[in-house]
């Protein structure tokens, strides 16, 4: 990791370039407790909680949230999840999700098998906040944004060294596949919260979020900013469904299609009457 990367300056361009509505937040794993200390301004809950309220408050208010398994709601898989506990027994057999989400203890089961989480025993504790707070080094980002801006984090991913963008969905739990997922796999992880994450932390209809490692974010920064300078930017302004899109291309494009004596662009006077 960058110890010399300005977190508040890159909090700021992606604020620039995506208005975003909340913080882009680190995430940070530690393997003891001690380094909680030395956090200025570290708060801690005051009550068992789950992982995506925690989210929820640090990208809405601000603060700098500190996290050890006595945080969160005991047994639950959130502690799991990050590695601050072990999975139960009767989590792994699929019992605990069947009493909901599938038909069967065998169709939970099968979700287990291929659940994301970061093994047990290298870490105690964990601290989520806001980038631009420039608390601490964060092993990764995580942003909410709408659909419109989400695809332009991807298209600045793909700015340079493109590839073809794999994601998952786990379904419910939705904050394995952005925190755990991109943990294990060091690459960006972008889904869609869950019914758990919407009904206990507050994410919105329109929202999707993404985690990116933290080592990651100078290249989003510099894809996004290039994509900007030719016009790519949000909000992602309309042309219009009706519009005659030759006026909107860039000149590379109108050389290629020909597109001012294409007879398609007379269809709707062909049709009228």
């Amino acid at each position: 990791m960058n110890n010399n990367t300005d977190w508040k300056e890159i909090s700021a361009q992606l604020e620039r370039l995506l208005r975003l509505r909340t913080f882009p937040l680190g995430i940070r794993l530690f393997e003891s407790i001690e380094p909680l200390n030395e956090i200025r301004g570290l708060r801690s809950p005051t009550r068992r909680t789950l992982i995506c309220q925690l989210m929820t408050v640090a990208r809405t208010t601000g603060w700098t949230v500190g996290v050890t398994l006595d945080n969160l709601l005991a047994g639950s898989p959130c502690a799991a999840m990050v590695g601050l506990d072990e999975r139960l027994e009767i989590v792994k057999d699929g019992t605990y999700r069947s009493a909901v989400w599938f038909e069967s203890k065998e169709e939970g089961r099968k979700c287990e098998e291929v659940f994301p989480h970061i093994p047990p025993g290298k870490y105690d504790a964990m601290v989520i906040g806001p980038i631009a707070s420039a608390k601490f080094e964060p092993d990764i980002v995580v942003t909410y944004a709408t659909p419109a801006q989400m695809i332009l984090i991807v298209n600045a991913i793909q700015w340079k060294d493109y590839e073809r963008l794999t994601f998952h969905c786990i379904g419910e739990s939705s904050c394995a596949d952005y925190l755990a997922e991109c943990y294990l796999s060091g690459r960006p992880s972008l889904t869609i919260p869950c019914f758990g994450e919407r009904v206990y932390g507050h994410a919105q209809e329109d929202e999707m979020v993404i985690g990116i490692p933290a080592a990651q974010m100078q290249k989003v920064i510099q894809g996004l900013d290039r994509l900007h300078k030719r016009g790519v930017r949000y909000p992602i302004p309309f042309s219009g469904v009706q519009l005659d899109v030759s006026t909107r291309l860039p000149p590379l494009y109108l050389d290629i299609y020909k597109l001012p004596n294409d007879p398609l662009f007379e269809f709707w006077d062909k049709k009228k009457g």
